[in-house]
């Protein structure tokens, strides 16, 4: 199974790597490590994470208030968000609508 970023999981997962590496030195990549984790299980089995929103499943990010949108076809878990808990989930659920 590939591994493929939307932009906006591209532009989330910057975002966030910046907020946490200005917060303390070398945080954010940690966060980058966490994220890395939580590809790898996506890699070995997808559908061991629920699903969130019709074909969209979640992955929660233990150590960060992330989680990792994803959706699964083919041989691809094409990741639409790794979005922060406080946002407004709806946002998550246009994204997939758009992306179908």
């Amino acid at each position: 199974m590939k591994i493929k970023l939307s932009p906006f999981a591209e532009q989330d997962f910057d975002i966030a790597i910046k907020w946490y590496n200005k917060k303390q030195d070398k945080l954010g990549y940690e966060l980058s490590n966490e994220v890395a984790d939580i590809f790898e299980r996506i890699k070995i089995n997808p559908l061991q994470f629920p699903k969130e929103y019709r074909k969209m499943r979640k992955a929660v990010i233990k150590r960060f208030p992330y989680n990792i949108f994803f959706v699964v076809s083919d041989d691809i878990a094409y990741i639409l968000g790794i979005f922060n808990t406080s946002r407004n989930p709806k946002i998550m659920q246009h994204r997939y609508r758009n992306n179908r």
